[in-house]
C-alpha cells in the first residue's frame, strides 16, 4: 500500500500513526495517573485508620495503667488513714483526761 501513496502521504499516514499512538499514550498516562492518585487516596485512609486505631489503643492502655496506679494509690491513702484514725484514737482518751485534768485544775486553782 505504501508503494501506491506519494511520498508526502506517506509522511501524512506516518504523521497520523505517531499522533494516535501519542494520543493513546497521552490516555494511557491519564488512566494511569488516576490509578495512581486512587491508590494514593485509598493507602492515605488505610494509615488514617490504622493510625487512629493504634492511637486508640496506646490511649486505652495508658488510661489503664492510669487507673491501676490510681487504685493502688488510693488503696494506700486509705490504708494510712485507717492507721491514722487507729493511732489517734489510742491517743484520745489520754488527751481528753488531760484535758479534764487541767480545767477541774485551774478551777480548783480559782476557788
Amino acid at each position: 500500500m505504501s508503494a501506491q501513496l506519494s511520498p508526502l502521504d506517506q509522511i501524512r499516514a506516518a504523521e497520523a500513526d505517531v499522533t494516535r499512538k501519542i494520543a493513546k499514550a497521552r490516555k494511557d498516562r491519564e488512566h494511569i495517573l488516576a490509578k495512581t492518585q486512587a491508590q494514593a487516596d485509598e493507602m492515605m485512609i488505610e494509615a488514617q485508620d490504622s493510625g487512629r486505631r493504634e492511637g486508640q489503643l496506646q490511649y486505652r492502655q495508658i488510661l489503664s495503667v492510669a487507673e491501676e496506679e490510681a487504685k493502688t494509690i488510693l488503696a494506700e491513702a486509705k490504708q494510712r488513714a485507717q492507721e491514722l484514725q487507729h493511732h489517734g484514737s489510742r491517743y484520745v482518751d489520754t488527751t481528753v483526761r488531760h484535758v479534764v485534768n487541767i480545767v477541774c485544775g485551774m478551777e480548783e486553782a480559782e476557788k
